[in-house]
């Protein structure tokens, strides 16, 4: 399928002297820094708790890149290996560039704005707590099981492992992150770190395309408008909408807001990972995202559920902007 971005929402203006952009197919791996972690991590216990009384030190990976104004850092805290796996020779893997530019995985396409073909992925979910345990199952083997307490709303602290990114802004302005996520039925948050609460999902935009029969990127070409989400972040922060269809499947896109200098923002998925293509930052003169079309413009395109192009006569359910109403 021809790739054509056609409602793609979001494009920042022409790139002035304060933008900057950062790729991850341009970094360089070989600089991530090992490093043990122990705060949270036990080594024994079960599926329902930890035993606090048997401490495990873990490893994981950070990564750092920057641009004028902003410093990211990357984090990725894969599970450990059973006994069995280190005997085999197993090491973890910590990071995984994926993509191609010429693949349904890449946001290289008409209109994306800006174009990225490679992704950073991070392993672990993030979690305060981390442990490790063996079970015995029905066969009578021990098998080893890693388990996680995850983030939510209303915690007083950051996760400890997993993968996440931060994003510590040392000028005010706006940033675009291109991000891939595999599971997206759960909540997908931009954290404020000196408040521990996700921003507000109305200063939240994004632009987000479903996987299908590979990805969807609008509605000419066979794109479905089904599988495409623009406008702000939804309010329970699952970047593939509940629109009855989209439920479970990877996603790829940007998330656009607002940063304030000295402040640090972090992006991550309590249940899942998030990959990394890059990011955008226009230093602030004004608000440097706009959308191309208004999503309440009333002129845009109107799609039936089958896809198909009609009119504004047209009866019943309707897609416009990526979101449906019933026209009676």
């Amino acid at each position: 399928m021809k790739k054509i971005f056609t409602l793609i929402s979001m494009a920042f203006v022409a790139m002035s002297m304060n933008a900057q952009i950062w790729k991850a197919a341009d970094f360089d791996l070989s600089t991530a820094v090992l490093s043990d972690l122990s705060e949270g991590i036990y080594g024994g216990g079960t599926e329902d708790a930890p035993d606090t009384s048997i401490p495990l030190t873990i490893k994981t990976s950070t990564i750092t890149g920057s641009v004028e104004g902003i410093t990211m850092t990357g984090v990725s805290t894969p599970n450990s290996l059973s006994h069995k796996d280190v005997a085999e020779g197993k090491t973890p893997t910590y990071w995984e560039l994926k993509g191609s530019a010429g693949g349904n995985d890449a946001l290289v396409t008409t209109d994306c704005t800006p174009q990225f073909g490679k992704y950073l992925m991070p392993m672990g979910n993030p979690g305060f707590q981390h442990w490790e345990y063996y079970e015995t199952n029905s066969a009578g083997d021990e098998v080893f099981r890693a388990k996680d307490t995850y983030w939510t709303i209303g915690a007083t602290a950051m996760p400890a492992k997993g993968a996440y990114w931060k994003f510590a802004a040392t000028k005010k302005g706006s940033l675009r992150l291109a991000i891939y996520g595999n599971k997206n039925s759960d909540p997908t948050y931009i954290v404020d770190e000196s408040t521990k609460q996700p921003l507000a999902p109305s200063t939240v935009n994004v632009s987000i395309y479903y996987q299908n029969t590979g990805f969807s990127y609008g509605n000419d070409e066979g794109g479905n408008p089904l599988y495409f989400n623009v406008g702000t972040m939804a309010e329970d922060y699952v970047l593939q909408h509940t629109n009855g269809v989209t439920e479970n499947r990877p996603v790829l896109g940007y998330i656009d807001f607002d940063v304030e200098a000295g402040k640090t923002y972090w992006l991550f998925n309590p249940k899942s990972q998030i990959g990394l293509y890059g990011f955008y930052f226009e230093a602030d003169g004004g608000t440097s995202i706009e959308h191309t079309k208004m999503l309440n413009d009333n002129d845009a395109e109107l799609f039936n559920l089958s896809g198909q192009k009609v009119d504004k006569n047209y009866k019943g359910i309707l897609i416009q902007n990526g979101k449906k109403f019933v026209n009676k």
